[in-house]
């Protein structure tokens, strides 16, 4: 893929990039000594969440003996906890499968900054020669991989054919020069830069199968709509991991990895090394080389049990989403028997359904945003002072008092015509 260095792209690269963040964070210095010790220098490919505490409690210790507590005055946990919880951050901390304990691994953009850091830094000897001989043999590789002329194949063969028979027979006369000390060294730096570079991609792979893990989840998630569209991502995906050009690639590296021959040949070969003068020096100061084999079986290991346990999560996650695709489409097939059934003219009125409606408690609904706000009663004023006149009312009520019978069916009438 071709890079962009566009001013866009770098102005968003600029802020998302991780190892970007990590050259420009204020405690750049501390952080990168102590993700290299903690991780690089050893090959750890994870450290327990407590060990990593007591990790950086002591390299605190040792900063501050030179610089003084008050250059870095956070606790080991709170500065671990910062990385960690950052958006984004630099450390991943999860849970191990079958166990209680959280571990912590750097993320691929963290690993990638410090082998930068350690490039920038320069090198005692820069080789070309052997780096020539290998592209060389790669283009040479690829067009004998990829044609289906089988002259030019037979060709290719051919030749080294011949350079295998013309190196036998230097052997056998003596006449053969090997390598002088040069080359030697060139290639001993070779192989300790595709070392590296080798272990340090694992991290990448892990992450790029959890990308595609989450991509694979989200295909499905959001193609819930279309019933059809769901079942072709299902069963495209069965096993998308290990058809991925990645995951094909390091089935096929651990696979080599494990098989006897490989195994012993690189142990055997590395140990004929030791008995060269430049090769004991280089790989004595190198512990990455003395420990070749064992690093890559446990970073490999480490990437396989994660690309397991991904593919598990994710078949099962299929499977759920399938049997409740399978238990949606059944709901719906009995909907679909009891309208037609309903809408048979022969039907008894009896037996007739109403499929519209679902049989089953009602749902006690409270429109509580449809109530009205509270309003404060306004208490009413009574006046109860009565206040005496200045005079009594002239009335004559003699009459009223002289009544013995009132009849009563006679007052309503006057009241309603008053009325």
């Amino acid at each position: 893929m071709k890079a962009d260095f566009s001013v866009e792209f770098l102005e968003q690269f600029k802020e998302q990039s991780v190892a970007l963040r990590l050259l420009r964070a204020q405690h750049f210095p501390l952080m990168t000594s102590f993700f290299h010790s903690a991780f690089i220098r050893h090959n750890r490919r994870a450290v327990p969440y407590q060990e990593l505490i007591a990790m950086l409690d002591y390299h605190l210790s040792d900063v501050a003996e030179v610089y003084g507590e008050q250059k870095y005055p956070k606790t080991a946990r709170a500065y671990i906890d910062d990385w960690i919880n950052q958006k984004p951050g630099y450390l991943r901390k999860y849970l191990p499968q079958n166990s209680d304990e959280p571990e912590c691994d750097l993320l691929p953009d963290v690993e990638k900054a410090l082998h930068w850091v350690e490039e920038l830094q320069g090198r005692q000897f820069v080789g070309t020669e052997s780096r020539l001989k290998l592209l060389i043999d790669l283009i040479g590789e690829l067009v004998q991989g990829t044609t289906n002329d089988k002259s030019l194949q037979l060709e290719a063969l051919q030749q080294k054919k011949a350079l295998i028979e013309q190196q036998i027979e230097a052997v056998k006369q003596g006449t053969s020069l090997g390598l002088d000390d040069t080359e030697v060294r060139e290639r001993l730096y070779l192989v300790s830069d595709i070392s590296r570079k080798l272990l340090g991609d694992f991290r990448q792979v892990e992450a790029n199968f959890r990308l595609l893990d989450k991509d694979t989840r989200k295909k499905i998630t959001l193609g819930g709509g279309q019933k059809g569209r769901v079942l072709d991502i299902v069963f495209a995906d069965q096993d998308v991991i290990n058809s991925s050009d990645e995951g094909k690639s390091f089935i096929a590296f651990f696979e080599l990895l494990m098989t006897q021959q490989m195994r012993d040949s690189l142990r055997q070969n590395l140990k004929q090394i030791m008995h060269h003068q430049l090769g004991h020096e280089f790989v004595s100061s190198d512990e990455l080389l003395q420990h070749l084999y064992s690093y890559l079986l446990e970073a490999g290991d480490k990437v396989n049990r994660t690309k397991q346990q991904i593919t598990e999560q994710l078949r099962r996650y299929i499977e759920e989403q399938s049997q409740d695709n399978r238990r949606i489409l059944e709901l719906i097939r009995d909907f679909e028997a009891v309208a037609h059934q309903t809408n048979r003219p022969d039907t008894p009125l009896h037996l007739q359904q109403n499929f519209a409606e679902i049989a089953g408690i009602q749902a006690s609904i409270y429109p509580h945003l449809s109530r009205g706000l509270f309003v404060p009663k306004t208490p009413e004023q009574l006046d109860s002072d009565i206040k005496e006149g200045a005079q009594e009312a002239d009335v004559d009520l003699t009459n009223l008092f002289e009544v013995s019978h009132i009849d009563e069916l006679q007052l309503q009438q006057q009241i309603f015509t008053s009325l």
